[in-house]
Protein backbone atom coordinates (compact mmCIF):
# COMPACT_ATOMS: atom_id res chain seq x y z
CA UNK A 1 0.00 0.00 0.00
CA UNK A 2 1.13 3.44 -0.75
CA UNK A 3 0.89 5.93 2.28
CA UNK A 4 1.47 9.41 2.88
CA UNK A 5 3.76 10.63 5.33
CA UNK A 6 2.57 13.16 8.20
CA UNK A 7 5.92 14.62 9.57
CA UNK A 8 4.17 16.79 13.27
CA UNK A 9 3.66 16.05 16.87
CA UNK A 10 0.76 14.60 17.71
CA UNK A 11 -0.69 17.93 18.96
CA UNK A 12 -1.07 19.71 15.46
CA UNK A 13 -4.31 19.98 14.22
CA UNK A 14 -3.53 20.40 11.17
CA UNK A 15 -1.97 16.79 11.35
CA UNK A 16 -4.95 15.65 12.93
CA UNK A 17 -7.10 16.80 10.59
CA UNK A 18 -5.68 15.72 7.53
CA UNK A 19 -5.03 12.11 9.18
CA UNK A 20 -8.63 11.76 9.85
CA UNK A 21 -9.77 12.85 6.44
CA UNK A 22 -6.66 10.33 4.73
CA UNK A 23 -8.32 7.37 6.78
CA UNK A 24 -12.01 7.94 5.52
CA UNK A 25 -10.09 7.08 1.76
CA UNK A 26 -9.19 4.02 4.00
CA UNK A 27 -5.56 4.93 4.14
CA UNK A 28 -3.59 4.38 7.38
CA UNK A 29 -1.01 7.23 7.13
CA UNK A 30 2.21 7.53 9.09
CA UNK A 31 1.76 10.10 11.25
CA UNK A 32 5.31 10.87 13.54
CA UNK A 33 6.79 14.40 14.34
CA UNK A 34 10.71 12.20 13.20
CA UNK A 35 12.20 9.25 12.78
CA UNK A 36 11.14 7.67 15.67
CA UNK A 37 14.74 7.40 17.77
CA UNK A 38 13.48 4.47 19.67
CA UNK A 39 14.32 0.63 20.36
CA UNK A 40 13.38 -2.41 18.08
CA UNK A 41 12.58 0.59 15.35
CA UNK A 42 15.55 0.51 12.46
CA UNK A 43 16.97 2.83 9.60
CA UNK A 44 19.33 1.70 7.35
CA UNK A 45 20.41 4.29 4.44
CA UNK A 46 22.38 2.23 1.69
CA UNK A 47 24.65 4.00 -0.67
CA UNK A 48 27.17 3.37 -3.64
CA UNK A 49 28.25 4.47 -7.42
CA UNK A 50 25.21 2.20 -8.93
CA UNK A 51 22.57 4.05 -6.23
CA UNK A 52 20.82 5.11 -2.88
CA UNK A 53 18.45 2.92 -1.23
CA UNK A 54 16.61 3.58 1.87
CA UNK A 55 14.53 0.89 4.48
CA UNK A 56 12.32 1.90 7.15
CA UNK A 57 11.15 -0.99 9.41
CA UNK A 58 7.94 1.04 10.54
CA UNK A 59 6.54 1.11 6.43
CA UNK A 60 6.91 -3.25 6.27
CA UNK A 61 6.44 -3.85 3.17
CA UNK A 62 4.34 -0.22 2.62
CA UNK A 63 5.90 2.42 0.30
CA UNK A 64 5.65 6.22 0.85
CA UNK A 65 3.24 8.26 -1.89
CA UNK A 66 3.98 12.01 -0.54
CA UNK A 67 5.97 13.15 2.70
CA UNK A 68 4.01 15.97 4.44
CA UNK A 69 6.76 18.56 5.85
CA UNK A 70 4.28 20.04 8.36
CA UNK A 71 5.99 20.79 11.54
CA UNK A 72 9.07 18.05 11.59
CA UNK A 73 11.05 17.80 14.71
CA UNK A 74 14.21 16.45 15.87
CA UNK A 75 14.55 13.05 16.66
CA UNK A 76 14.63 12.19 20.53
CA UNK A 77 16.51 9.12 21.19
CA UNK A 78 15.85 6.19 24.10
CA UNK A 79 19.23 5.72 25.57
CA UNK A 80 21.41 6.86 28.56
CA UNK A 81 21.60 9.78 29.93
CA UNK A 82 25.57 10.01 29.51
CA UNK A 83 24.85 9.30 25.95
CA UNK A 84 22.26 11.92 25.26
CA UNK A 85 23.75 14.72 23.63
CA UNK A 86 26.02 12.48 21.12
CA UNK A 87 22.93 10.50 20.44
CA UNK A 88 20.45 13.66 19.71
CA UNK A 89 22.98 15.22 17.72
CA UNK A 90 23.64 11.69 15.74
CA UNK A 91 20.18 11.36 15.10
CA UNK A 92 19.20 15.15 14.56
CA UNK A 93 21.96 15.11 11.49
CA UNK A 94 20.72 11.72 10.09
CA UNK A 95 17.48 12.67 10.07
CA UNK A 96 18.77 16.34 8.22
CA UNK A 97 20.97 14.24 5.97
CA UNK A 98 18.31 11.08 5.26
CA UNK A 99 14.88 13.95 4.42
CA UNK A 100 17.44 16.08 2.23
CA UNK A 101 18.02 13.10 -0.35
CA UNK A 102 15.44 13.16 -2.92
CA UNK A 103 15.65 9.43 -3.48
CA UNK A 104 14.73 8.56 0.55
CA UNK A 105 11.16 7.45 -0.26
CA UNK A 106 11.80 7.05 -4.16
CA UNK A 107 9.02 8.88 -6.00
CA UNK A 108 7.39 10.69 -3.09
CA UNK A 109 5.96 13.89 -3.25
CA UNK A 110 7.26 16.11 -0.63
CA UNK A 111 5.10 18.80 0.70
CA UNK A 112 7.72 20.71 0.46
CA UNK A 113 10.96 19.40 0.21
CA UNK A 114 13.28 20.25 3.32
CA UNK A 115 15.73 22.44 1.81
CA UNK A 116 13.24 24.05 -0.29
CA UNK A 117 11.28 24.85 3.04
CA UNK A 118 13.99 26.06 5.32
CA UNK A 119 14.77 28.63 2.30
CA UNK A 120 11.56 29.53 1.83
CA UNK A 121 11.17 30.70 5.56
CA UNK A 122 13.90 33.46 4.97
CA UNK A 123 11.54 36.57 4.40
CA UNK A 124 14.62 38.86 2.36
CA UNK A 125 14.72 35.37 0.24
CA UNK A 126 11.13 36.14 -0.73
CA UNK A 127 11.59 39.63 -1.45
CA UNK A 128 14.41 39.23 -3.54
CA UNK A 129 12.50 36.20 -5.48
CA UNK A 130 9.76 38.78 -5.61
CA UNK A 131 12.01 41.70 -7.34
CA UNK A 132 13.81 39.31 -9.14
CA UNK A 133 10.00 38.06 -11.03
CA UNK A 134 8.68 41.66 -11.24
CA UNK A 135 6.17 40.87 -8.04
CA UNK A 136 5.40 44.35 -6.52
CA UNK A 137 6.66 44.77 -2.82
CA UNK A 138 6.85 47.55 -0.18
CA UNK A 139 9.85 48.78 0.17
CA UNK A 140 11.72 47.36 2.70
CA UNK A 141 15.06 48.27 4.77
CA UNK A 142 16.13 45.66 7.62
CA UNK A 143 18.55 47.38 9.92
CA UNK A 144 19.74 48.33 13.07
CA UNK A 145 20.31 52.11 12.24
CA UNK A 146 17.71 54.71 13.64
CA UNK A 147 18.71 56.90 10.96
CA UNK A 148 17.91 54.54 8.02
CA UNK A 149 14.04 54.41 9.82
CA UNK A 150 14.28 58.02 9.94
CA UNK A 151 14.84 58.41 5.99
CA UNK A 152 12.78 55.31 5.20
CA UNK A 153 9.71 57.42 6.93
CA UNK A 154 10.70 60.62 5.39
CA UNK A 155 10.24 58.86 2.14
CA UNK A 156 6.95 56.80 3.19
CA UNK A 157 5.04 58.64 5.17
CA UNK A 158 4.10 55.43 7.44
CA UNK A 159 5.89 52.79 7.89
CA UNK A 160 5.30 49.10 9.58
CA UNK A 161 7.92 47.74 11.86
CA UNK A 162 8.00 43.59 12.17
CA UNK A 163 10.12 41.27 13.89
CA UNK A 164 11.28 38.41 11.43
CA UNK A 165 9.59 36.06 14.72
CA UNK A 166 7.03 36.55 17.02
CA UNK A 167 7.57 37.04 20.57
CA UNK A 168 6.21 37.38 23.90
CA UNK A 169 7.52 37.72 27.48
CA UNK A 170 6.20 38.20 30.57
CA UNK A 171 6.92 40.97 33.27
CA UNK A 172 7.88 39.41 36.50
CA UNK A 173 6.37 41.68 38.86
CA UNK A 174 2.76 42.09 37.20
CA UNK A 175 2.92 39.06 35.02
CA UNK A 176 1.59 40.92 32.12
CA UNK A 177 1.94 39.81 28.22
CA UNK A 178 3.67 41.24 25.75
CA UNK A 179 4.41 40.96 22.05
CA UNK A 180 6.10 41.78 19.22
CA UNK A 181 3.86 42.72 16.59
CA UNK A 182 3.23 44.66 13.79
CA UNK A 183 3.61 48.01 14.24
CA UNK A 184 2.82 51.26 12.30
CA UNK A 185 6.00 54.47 12.86
CA UNK A 186 5.56 57.53 11.28
CA UNK A 187 6.85 61.26 11.52
CA UNK A 188 4.98 61.58 15.25
CA UNK A 189 6.63 57.94 15.86
CA UNK A 190 9.78 58.32 19.01
CA UNK A 191 12.37 56.45 17.65
CA UNK A 192 14.77 54.96 20.58
CA UNK A 193 18.55 54.51 18.91
CA UNK A 194 19.77 52.27 21.69
CA UNK A 195 16.61 50.33 21.40
CA UNK A 196 16.61 50.01 17.31
CA UNK A 197 20.33 49.23 18.39
CA UNK A 198 19.80 46.17 19.73
CA UNK A 199 18.90 43.48 16.56
CA UNK A 200 17.60 44.16 12.82
CA UNK A 201 14.00 45.13 12.32
CA UNK A 202 11.92 44.85 8.99
CA UNK A 203 10.53 48.29 8.20
CA UNK A 204 8.88 48.63 5.66
CA UNK A 205 6.83 51.36 3.37
CA UNK A 206 2.49 50.94 4.78
CA UNK A 207 0.53 50.12 1.83
CA UNK A 208 -2.88 51.96 2.20
CA UNK A 209 -4.88 49.03 1.77
CA UNK A 210 -8.37 48.27 0.10
CA UNK A 211 -8.03 44.26 1.58
CA UNK A 212 -6.07 42.07 2.11
CA UNK A 213 -5.78 39.02 0.23
CA UNK A 214 -4.56 35.45 1.26
CA UNK A 215 -3.72 32.86 -1.03
CA UNK A 216 -3.47 29.25 -0.29
CA UNK A 217 -1.59 27.24 -2.78
CA UNK A 218 -1.83 23.51 -3.07
CA UNK A 219 -0.03 21.88 -5.58
CA UNK A 220 -1.78 23.27 -8.78
CA UNK A 221 -4.60 24.39 -7.34
CA UNK A 222 -5.24 27.57 -5.87
CA UNK A 223 -7.80 28.90 -3.43
CA UNK A 224 -7.75 33.28 -2.74
CA UNK A 225 -9.72 34.90 -0.53
CA UNK A 226 -10.23 38.86 0.67
CA UNK A 227 -9.92 39.61 4.23
CA UNK A 228 -10.82 42.84 5.60
CA UNK A 229 -13.70 45.08 7.55
CA UNK A 230 -15.61 45.76 4.14
CA UNK A 231 -16.27 49.05 2.42
CA UNK A 232 -12.91 49.53 1.12
CA UNK A 233 -11.59 48.96 4.87
CA UNK A 234 -8.70 46.66 6.26
CA UNK A 235 -7.19 45.87 9.12
CA UNK A 236 -3.44 47.14 9.95
CA UNK A 237 -2.96 42.86 10.50
CA UNK A 238 -6.15 41.08 9.74
CA UNK A 239 -4.69 38.24 11.79
CA UNK A 240 -5.92 39.48 15.21
CA UNK A 241 -9.07 39.86 14.22
CA UNK A 242 -11.25 37.34 13.14
CA UNK A 243 -13.85 36.99 16.03
CA UNK A 244 -14.87 40.99 15.28
CA UNK A 245 -17.97 41.43 13.86
CA UNK A 246 -16.83 43.88 11.24
CA UNK A 247 -14.56 41.31 9.97
CA UNK A 248 -15.31 39.84 6.37
CA UNK A 249 -13.87 36.89 4.27
CA UNK A 250 -14.76 36.86 0.91
CA UNK A 251 -13.72 34.37 -2.13
CA UNK A 252 -12.10 35.99 -5.00
CA UNK A 253 -10.71 35.24 -8.32
CA UNK A 254 -7.12 36.73 -8.54
CA UNK A 255 -6.11 38.64 -11.97
CA UNK A 256 -4.55 36.54 -14.68
CA UNK A 257 -1.14 38.42 -13.97
CA UNK A 258 -1.02 38.80 -10.50
CA UNK A 259 -1.86 34.70 -10.50
CA UNK A 260 0.51 33.70 -13.00
CA UNK A 261 3.47 35.63 -10.99
CA UNK A 262 2.69 34.22 -7.86
CA UNK A 263 2.86 30.86 -9.45
CA UNK A 264 6.44 31.83 -10.74
CA UNK A 265 7.22 32.52 -7.60
CA UNK A 266 6.29 29.03 -5.93
CA UNK A 267 8.25 27.58 -8.39
CA UNK A 268 11.13 29.71 -8.08
CA UNK A 269 11.40 28.96 -4.12
CA UNK A 270 10.43 24.87 -4.52
CA UNK A 271 7.32 24.90 -3.18
CA UNK A 272 4.55 22.61 -3.67
CA UNK A 273 2.13 24.41 -0.90
CA UNK A 274 2.29 27.82 0.53
CA UNK A 275 0.41 30.67 1.95
CA UNK A 276 0.51 33.83 0.12
CA UNK A 277 -0.44 37.09 2.06
CA UNK A 278 -0.61 40.40 -0.15
CA UNK A 279 -2.18 43.39 -0.12
CA UNK A 280 -4.34 45.66 -2.23
CA UNK A 281 -4.17 49.24 -2.11
CA UNK A 282 -7.01 51.53 -3.09
CA UNK A 283 -5.57 51.95 -6.64
CA UNK A 284 -6.60 47.93 -6.52
CA UNK A 285 -2.73 46.75 -7.30
CA UNK A 286 -1.66 43.99 -6.05
CA UNK A 287 1.44 43.89 -3.05
CA UNK A 288 3.36 40.96 -2.00
CA UNK A 289 3.92 40.73 1.76
CA UNK A 290 5.36 37.07 2.32
CA UNK A 291 4.81 33.30 1.91
CA UNK A 292 4.46 30.98 4.67
CA UNK A 293 5.51 27.92 3.36
CA UNK A 294 3.98 25.61 6.57
CA UNK A 295 1.04 27.86 7.31
CA UNK A 296 -2.12 27.77 8.96
CA UNK A 297 -5.28 26.86 5.97
CA UNK A 298 -7.61 24.82 7.58
CA UNK A 299 -9.47 28.28 8.71
CA UNK A 300 -9.81 28.98 5.07
CA UNK A 301 -12.64 26.63 4.88
CA UNK A 302 -13.80 27.58 8.18
CA UNK A 303 -14.97 31.05 7.13
CA UNK A 304 -15.10 29.85 3.54
CA UNK A 305 -17.52 26.58 3.61
CA UNK A 306 -17.22 26.46 -0.47
CA UNK A 307 -13.68 25.91 -0.56
CA UNK A 308 -12.57 22.35 -0.43
CA UNK A 309 -9.65 22.82 1.08
CA UNK A 310 -9.37 19.73 3.62
CA UNK A 311 -10.64 17.83 0.59
CA UNK A 312 -7.66 19.23 -1.87
CA UNK A 313 -4.48 18.62 0.47
CA UNK A 314 -6.13 15.18 0.89
CA UNK A 315 -6.21 14.48 -2.66
CA UNK A 316 -2.58 15.89 -3.41
CA UNK A 317 -1.38 13.71 -0.04
CA UNK A 318 -2.75 9.88 -1.11
CA UNK A 319 -1.97 10.53 -4.67
CA UNK A 320 1.25 12.19 -4.50
CA UNK A 321 0.90 14.54 -7.37
CA UNK A 322 0.46 18.37 -7.77
CA UNK A 323 -2.46 18.36 -10.34
CA UNK A 324 -4.84 16.81 -7.93
CA UNK A 325 -8.52 15.59 -8.37
CA UNK A 326 -10.92 15.74 -6.08
CA UNK A 327 -13.52 14.13 -7.36
CA UNK A 328 -12.59 10.18 -6.81
CA UNK A 329 -12.21 11.02 -2.99
CA UNK A 330 -14.86 10.14 -0.18
CA UNK A 331 -15.64 13.27 0.52
CA UNK A 332 -14.40 15.07 3.93
CA UNK A 333 -15.13 18.49 5.12
CA UNK A 334 -13.56 20.75 8.41
CA UNK A 335 -17.54 20.85 9.47
CA UNK A 336 -17.21 16.98 9.48
CA UNK A 337 -14.10 16.94 10.80
CA UNK A 338 -14.78 19.32 13.96
CA UNK A 339 -18.01 16.43 15.06
CA UNK A 340 -15.09 13.55 14.59
CA UNK A 341 -13.72 11.59 17.26
CA UNK A 342 -10.50 12.67 16.07
CA UNK A 343 -10.92 15.79 17.11
CA UNK A 344 -12.69 14.98 20.16
CA UNK A 345 -9.48 13.35 21.33
CA UNK A 346 -7.21 16.17 20.28
CA UNK A 347 -9.50 18.30 22.49
CA UNK A 348 -8.75 16.03 25.29
CA UNK A 349 -4.74 15.05 24.50
CA UNK A 350 -4.21 18.91 24.79
CA UNK A 351 -6.12 19.92 27.69
CA UNK A 352 -4.02 16.31 29.25
CA UNK A 353 -0.59 18.10 27.50
CA UNK A 354 -0.58 21.79 26.70
CA UNK A 355 1.24 21.87 23.34
CA UNK A 356 4.78 24.31 23.08
CA UNK A 357 2.90 26.60 20.95
CA UNK A 358 -0.60 28.10 20.47
CA UNK A 359 -3.19 24.86 18.00
CA UNK A 360 -4.88 27.89 16.34
CA UNK A 361 -3.59 30.95 15.09
CA UNK A 362 -3.72 32.61 11.79
CA UNK A 363 -0.08 32.48 9.99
Amino acid sequence: MRRPLILAPSSDPHACALAWAIRQQGIEPVWTPSLRAERGVHYSLHTANDGTSFRDSVLADDSICSVWNRRIQDPVPDCAEEDGNFATWEWKLFQRNVFSLESTYREALWVNGLAASQRAELKLVQLDACRRLGIPFPDTVVTTDVAEVEALIRRCGTVVFKSFLVHQWQERASGKMHAVGVTLLNGDSELPAEAIAVCPGIYQRYIEKRHDVRVTFIGDRVFAMSLGKGQGEAYVDWRGHGKDPAFRAEPIALPAGVEEKLRAFMRELGLVFGCIDLAVDKQGDFHFLEVNQAGQFLFVEDLLPGYPVLQTMTALLVSGRTDVSIDALAAVSMEAFWQSDSYAALRAGVRTNLPERSLFTLE
